[in-house]
């Protein structure tokens, strides 16, 4: 069978459909891929008849769900196909199956399902009853219970790199990605990870890591293969144990050497881990602080962690001279204009290399989005719901407007802590198109320069809208 996967480029490789596709191949089929940035629409269309897919696959989130699900709608006027949606998005809002040319949603891990799906196709079988999917045949859908958890990943292949390479912007990339693990230690309600523990209760070991030599083996064919400038572990947490950690830092020190990215907690940080993480060429560590209020940080987004803690570590960070960068949100259910000050205040006293911050948003089976249902601060249309998590808000709170603006001048006030005057002043006007400019700019600036995370020409494209 042969699997079209598509795609919208992000400036990073789509680690789940690489790793989909790797699957696939090793079991027999043939997989393609087309980037919707890269190809004009009439040339999507005549790409996907000349590749003639049995089965076309995208993994969307909440908010990219429309713009996949029109461009299905059309890819299904011109073509015969069987339309697969994995990703977050269906994972936790399954009645996106509903929509029109929608065949069949993918629940949680799609490895094994969509190869049961390859293989019944290819033999003609009964496609209804396949574990984890929602399957509509005949005007009736078929809803199957989630199957356990692939326990053991070092027996995954490798995600496929090779098939993102005929395009240009994915073969010249210096930052290589890389997941370790699967699960999260923490249960953040604001997180996807929240509903996914929830829905694979009983389903096996929820937190499920990766050799560190299994690890090692893979960058050392990425290191020959594609010499990358640096490397990205985008796992949610890196730091599963200390053990691990301090295994991989030793074996990556010897064998690989590259600079590398991280994300990590707070609370699995001690001087003896980041002393290891930098003798390995760790420039990178990212961390969630959320919220500068320490009541409203603990009691409503489940971060047991105190103020003092947050600065201690930030400055154990800057003593081994680590770059960092923070998470941050505003517009939390119940949040205050005051407490979204207090974050931008946390952050100066931390003095990471750059501030990340978005607007939250309540995504479909959150424990943040119940809540914020609950009580009135969010219809609950989750249609309403953009691409991204960094612009609007869609909830009713007091000053909603002022904290967007305040997201726009976050990161530069973070930087320049003295223009804080300034900044309580320009979130009362409405200046959004001018502020956008000033974070797009001082983003770009800050990636470039400062934390590294991109390179010259990703910067132009992200400046041009072109990312």
């Amino acid at each position: 069978m042969k699997v079209l996967f598509i795609s919208k480029y992000r400036i990073s490789e789509p680690l789940g459909m690489m790793y989909l596709s790797s699957y696939l191949k090793k079991n027999g089929h043939d997989c393609d891929f087309i980037d919707t940035k890269f190809e004009e629409e009439d040339n999507i269309i005549s790409e996907v008849k000349k590749i003639s897919p049995d089965i076309i696959a995208y993994s969307i989130t909440t908010g990219e769900d429309k713009f996949y699900q029109q461009l299905n709608e059309k890819l299904k006027k011109n073509v015969n196909f069987i339309s697969f949606f994995g990703g977050a998005h269906c994972t936790f809002y399954p009645e996106f199956i509903n929509e029109t040319g929608v065949d069949i949603i993918c629940r949680g891990e799609g490895e094994i399902p969509l190869l049961e799906l390859a293989n019944k196709l290819e033999k003609k079988e009964d496609i209804t009853k396949i574990e984890n999917l929602w399957v509509k045949k005949d005007g009736k859908i078929h809803k199957n219970e989630i199957r356990n958890f692939i326990e053991n990943l070092d027996d995954l292949p490798f995600p496929d790199r090779e098939l993102i390479n005929k395009y240009k912007q994915y073969r010249k990339m210096k930052v290589r990605r890389f997941l370790t693990m699967r699960g999260c230690l923490y249960d953040c309600p604001y997180c996807y990870i929240y509903a996914y523990r929830r829905m694979y209760k009983n389903k096996g070991k929820f937190v499920r890591q990766r050799s560190v030599n299994n690890v090692i083996e893979e960058l050392k064919v990425i290191k020959e293969r594609y010499n990358p400038k640096s490397i990205e572990f985008v796992d949610d947490v890196f730091i599963v144990t200390q053990d691990w950690i301090l295994d991989f830092c030793e074996k990556y020190k010897s064998s690989i050497g590259l600079p590398f990215i991280m994300h990590a907690r707070i609370e699995q940080i001690n001087e003896k881990v980041v002393k290891a993480l930098k003798e390995a060429n760790c420039n990178l560590i990212q961390y969630g602080i959320e919220s500068g209020n320490e009541n409203f940080r603990m009691k409503l987004l489940n971060r047991q962690i105190s103020q003092e803690r947050i600065i201690e570590t930030s400055k154990l960070f800057n003593k081994y001279k680590i770059k960092t960068l923070t998470f941050n949100m505003v517009g939390l259910p119940g949040e205050t204009l005051d407490m979204a000050f207090e974050t931008l205040a946390l952050n100066i006293k931390c003095k990471p290399s750059y501030s990340w911050t978005s607007v939250f948003t309540p995504y479909p089976g959150t424990g943040l989005a119940d809540y914020s249902k609950n009580q009135g601060f969010f219809d609950g249309d989750y249609k309403k719901v953009g691409e991204t998590y960094f612009n609007n808000s869609v909830m009713k709170i007091k000053d909603i407007k002022k904290m967007e603006r305040l997201r726009q001048l976050f990161a530069l006030t973070v930087t320049f802590p003295s223009i804080m005057p300034v900044t309580k002043l320009l979130i009362n006007l409405p200046l959004n198109k001018f502020y956008e400019f000033i974070w797009n700019a001082h983003r770009a600036y800050s990636y470039l320069f400062r934390v590294n995370t991109m390179n010259f020409s990703e910067v132009i494209n992200y400046l041009l809208g072109r990312t």
